[in-house]
């Protein structure tokens, strides 16, 4: 393998911090361990103010800290924040309205958990690197691993509001979970007055343990927060390369707006990986979930709502009803649970996707007068060219679709040939998506790169819009075996893709290829990598030269200059000897 040598003095201004206890790859900071802890409080009000939050130092949330209409505040690459754990001091059982019997437990917290939130009218650029992510997660997180992806619900979460459009009655709505005890209502989100607006990048993000009810009533919603949470969001901010992982609720929520995403890793969560409403009409590509009911995470793959109101309440008269265009989605299930639900007038465009491994397809609500059901019968609904693999006996449509959390029934067959007719199919991808886990951490890896090389997507179902991409394979990944969430996910440290980072299945030791103990066979960094035992001069000319130097450290010493430079003939002495030869010489042409 070619290693540049002219990377080294790049390298030399920094930090190494490839330890096993940081995880977060070589960047400019110290490590983990060494780093002060400063607490962050909301301050009666005023926020973060504009800021820059860097990785010398780790953040501590201790409440629910806003960043402020007008404000900036800036995350750097290898930057961790932590949220402070909410402490229960009591709970509160109710009924919810409307005649609805179902009753409700909250929590009551007597220390809040830490959450941060950024008001509609503020921008977060957190913008990590693919070897330097951002990474949130709860107070005293080892950052080792041990945690496990059992551990849920540890601190509040990342909310991010913004002024896009919603179809709730009033045309805003307060974020889900979070209160502003200031009375400033720096929750509040929507208005439908900038739907193209930012709220700022967010980009290689590990979102680690979080979602916290904070015990607070909000008619009709649910009190918890998730991992990372899009509340009327524009689509000028950019979110892409995001994990959220361990969540005690969803992955990423998305309530309206028009914010696009893409490369979402949503693994392990509670309830559901990806859920929407309040009519999101977004775009999506590159979305991977992965559950694991059997251990308590997974409601369901994805949850699609159309509104945020119960199912008494759905009126697809509050336009824009939900209905994203997402393609390359791959959804991997333990063999139970339903993939994706659709409900409260929910719709989907879904496009070149895979789903592996769920007990049933997906499920169409239908409460009266209309819902998801009707609107995939009236064609709001496009579900096409999308494969699916062991969902329940895998022996036709059947348990594709679900209607009312039940099978199709007599006289609504045409929708299953309508499902068929769209370019849906069973077709087994030839990857591996069975996992096992003990204690939260994976046992046996997964492979999700395609090896049926008959499942290549035709020209024409590639999508047309150019914020996609349009690549000619089924689901989140390349057939390559490349996989865009190692080098910086938790759910690679937690083994989830181990066997497959390198070619020496769980083989331990330095896995960055400008290293200089780099180890072709390894397949977990073990934090040894090093870059100053092969630095050197790698300039030829230089007597001090080491042909064994992969990297300049700035050593090479120049030739000495000759003492004597009239003895031509180098006898050690100035002689017409000398004279002679030069004469000899005088007026050639040199080359």
């Amino acid at each position: 393998m070619v290693r540049n040598k002219w990377i080294f003095p790049l390298l030399m201004g920094l930090v190494w911090t490839s330890t096993s206890s940081a995880q977060i790859g070589p960047c400019n900071c110290l490590p983990v361990g060494e780093r002060p802890v400063v607490s962050v409080y909301d301050n009666d009000g005023i926020g973060t103010g504009t800021a820059t939050w860097s990785c010398d130092t780790i953040y501590l949330l201790t409440e629910t800290v806003f960043v402020n209409p007008g404000d900036i505040l800036t995350i750097q690459p290898g930057t961790v924040v932590m949220g402070r754990e909410g402490i229960i001091s009591d709970t509160l059982t109710y009924t919810l309205p409307n005649g609805n019997p179902s009753l409700r437990q909250d929590y009551i917290f007597s220390q809040q958990a830490g959450s941060l939130v950024v008001a509609a009218g503020a921008e977060l650029l957190a913008e990590g690197t693919s070897n330097c992510p951002i990474v949130f997660t709860y107070e005293g997180d080892p950052l080792d691993g041990s945690s496990g992806y059992d551990m849920r619900g540890k601190w509040g979460g990342l909310i991010v509001c913004g002024l896009g459009e919603l179809n709730t009655y009033d045309g805003d709505d307060t974020v889900e979970g979070i209160d502003d005890i200031t009375g400033q209502d720096r929750h509040v989100y929507g208005t439908g007055m900038d739907p193209l607006g930012s709220s700022g990048v967010m980009r290689y993000i590990s979102i680690r343990h979080a979602s916290t009810s904070l015990g607070i009533s909000q008619f009709g919603n649910g009190l918890e927060t998730n991992a990372l949470t899009l509340c009327g969001v524009g689509s000028g901010t950019v979110v892409e390369y995001i994990e959220a992982i361990a969540s005690g609720d969803d992955g990423v929520q998305i309530f309206g707006g028009l914010v696009n995403v893409r490369y979402l890793g949503l693994a392990f969560n509670e309830e559901d990986g990806l859920e929407y409403d309040q009519g999101w009409q977004g775009n999506g590509q590159f979305i991977f979930v992965i559950t694991d009911e059997w251990n308590g995470a997974g409601d369901h793959g994805g949850d699609y709502e159309g509104d945020d109101y119960e199912e008494f309440d759905v009126d697809l008269t509050f336009m824009p009803y939900s209905n994203p265009l997402l393609y390359n989605q791959t959804y991997v299930g333990r063999g139970d649970a339903t993939a994706i639900r659709l409900h409260n007038g929910g719709a989907v465009r879904m496009y070149n996707s895979l789903f592996l491994n769920f007990g049933l397809g997906i499920d169409f609500e239908d409460q009266d007068p209309c819902d998801a059901w009707e609107l995939l019968l009236f064609g709001e609904t496009v579900i096409h060219n999308n494969r699916f693999w062991a969902i329940g006996d895998s022996s036709g449509m059947a348990e594709l679709i679900l209607y009312n959390e039940g099978f199709v029934w007599n006289g609504q067959e045409s929708v299953e040939a309508h499902f068929v007719n769209e370019g849906n199919a069973v077709v087994d991808p030839v990857c591996d998506y069975l996992f096992e886990s003990d204690g939260g951490h994976i046992t046996n890896p997964i492979h999700l790169s395609i090896g049926n090389d008959t499942l290549v997507v035709a020209a024409d179902e590639l999508p047309v819009d150019a914020w996609f991409s349009p690549v000619n394979y089924f689901g989140a990944f390349p057939p390559d075996d490349s996989n865009w969430l190692t080098c910086w996910t938790y759910m690679e440290q937690l083994g989830l893709f181990g066997e497959w980072i390198g070619t020496g299945g769980n083989v331990t030791g330095c896995t960055y290829t400008f290293a200089c103990n780099y180890n072709p066979e390894a397949a977990i960094d073990d934090g040894s990598c090093e870059v100053s035992s092969c630095a050197g001069c790698t300039w030829e000319e230089a007597p001090n030269y080491d042909p064994l130097a992969m990297w300049d450290d700035g050593s090479c010493q120049l030739p000495e200059a000759n003492a004597c430079p009239a003895d031509i003939n180098g006898d050690g002495q100035v002689t017409a000897l000398d004279l002679l030869q030069f004469l000899g010489a005088f007026g050639m042409v040199c080359p």
